[in-house]
């Protein structure tokens, strides 16, 4: 959180002055300029700061300003990586939250003697209640956090037993891509380390209690491995400033990253396996055993052989069986199954092509059978009324006309008085163009005829 406590503070502060003017673009006439300015968090544990580190990672995913955030208490407890049920503890981390505060003081590099000095709360109003952690955070602190520009998402991957390993993993994010830091004062460092007893006055001690056994931690959970430089305070043996080296350093929006998978992974135990409390809190307890990787190795077991139709009971049961038993999707299983989800691919584009098919002959049919109607209709326009009774008496008379004045409940002779129905229009026209096919079929085989004989 220190790390953040920087980029949050200093924009909590930038409307700070009087002026309503940042400290940035502050007249000189109101004695301050952006120098060094030292920024820590008071009175907050290890589990306290975890707490404030989720919640913040929640705030920050919406993009509203809201009054009050109300989250889901098992997402909660997941990012938190705890499966206490004691309300009692719970309680005690919000309250030390709400007691804690970001502490900003700046001092004037020209003048010493003037001083800036600001706290906000890191949390507001909270309750525990019906499955649900809601919470306030002052506007100021809730825009701070939204700020696409600030890089204040820590790790919650990593799960530190000491907050000293916290506070320095959490001071030393700024600096991983870089893979180096800037020179800090040790005084500023005991500071942040909540270090500022008799014991670790000499440095050796500071170094070997607190520094060293936090980097030794820190590469265990991390595998970021640290180097410690120091330097002496000018004209004595006296250690006045340090600096780290960083190797195996990350992406800077991987502690983002991380969380968002987190909390995809916790929606998708949720909702697509129902997974309940107990279950939820055995993969909790279980995080060293149940990693990411064997989760996402059940959820894939479970999901193939879940289309296989060989799950027959309840999908978060078969779930969490194959996460204790470490069932694992072999090879030979991915192939038959991109196989079969080839082949029914194959088959798709087979049906899809067949039907494509059938539409373009049945448009074509159509298209068909509206010229010839469109013939059979041109041509009966050009007969003499005479011709016309005598083509309508033969079309009453056909079967085609009886079966149609059945369906429309007329008389054969009373269709051609019925055109405004498609059906009888249609088979009159076709009806009409089938007589002039035929009459041109038996001219056709009368030439030949007469042609054989010659």
């Amino acid at each position: 959180m220190d790390s953040a406590a920087h980029q949050l503070a200093l924009a909590l502060f930038e409307d700070y002055t009087a002026r309503g003017e940042s400290i940035v673009a502050a007249p000189h006439d109101l004695g301050f300029r952006r120098s060094n300015a030292f920024v820590k968090i008071v009175d907050l544990s290890l589990a306290a700061r975890r707490l404030v580190d989720v919640a913040y990672f929640l705030v920050a995913d919406d993009p509203e300003i809201r009054k009050e955030y109300r989250v889901d208490f098992g997402l909660f407890k997941w990012l938190m990586c705890t499966t206490s049920e004691n309300r009692r503890h719970l309680t005690k981390l919000i309250r030390e939250a709400q007691k804690a505060a970001i502490e900003l003081t700046e001092i004037d590099v020209a003048d010493p003697t003037k001083e800036r000095w600001g706290s906000v709360p890191l949390m507001g109003s909270a309750f525990v209640d019906d499955g649900e952690f809601t919470f306030e955070l002052a506007e100021r602190l809730q825009r701070a956090i939204k700020n696409p520009s600030a890089s204040h998402f820590l790790s919650l991957r990593y799960v530190f037993k000491s907050i000293h390993s916290k506070v320095l993993y959490d001071r030393l994010q700024p600096y991983m891509a870089d893979g180096v830091t800037p020179w800090f004062e040790v005084t500023a460092m005991r500071a942040l380390m909540g270090c500022e007893t008799k014991t670790y006055d000499l440095f050796k001690h500071f170094r070997s209690k607190v520094l060293e056994t936090a980097m030794t931690e820190i590469l265990e959970v991390t595998g970021i491995r640290i180097d410690m430089l120091t330097q002496n305070v000018p004209g004595s043996k006296r250690i006045g400033q340090l600096r780290f080296r960083l190797q195996g350093q990350r992406q800077g929006d991987e502690q983002k990253t991380a969380l968002v998978v987190l909390k995809s992974l916790y929606d998708t135990l949720r909702t697509e396996f129902a997974l309940n409390r107990a279950e939820f809190n055995e993969i909790i307890a279980n995080r060293s055993t149940y990693t990411d990787d064997r989760i996402n190795q059940a959820i894939e077991y479970t999901r193939h052989m879940a289309a296989r139709g060989k799950v027959k009971v309840r999908a978060g049961g078969y779930f969490m069986k194959a996460l204790r038993e470490d069932y694992l999707l072999g090879t030979i299983d991915k192939d038959i199954h991109q196989q079969a989800l080839a082949l029914e691919s194959t088959q798709q584009v087979a049906r899809e092509d067949a039907d494509t098919r059938e539409a373009q002959l049945s448009a074509a049919a159509n298209d068909k059978k509206q010229k010839e109607v469109a013939l059979g209709w041109d041509h009966y326009n050009t007969l003499t009324h005479e011709e016309q009774e005598n083509v309508a008496a033969e079309f009453a008379a056909s079967p085609g006309a009886i079966l149609i004045a059945k369906v429309i409940k007329a008389e054969p002779k009373d269709l051609l008085a019925q055109l405004t129905d498609p059906k009888v229009y249609s088979a009159f026209g076709s009806f009409v163009a089938g007589k002039i096919s035929r009459k041109a079929k038996a001219a056709r085989v009368s030439k030949a005829a007469v042609v054989d004989e010659a």
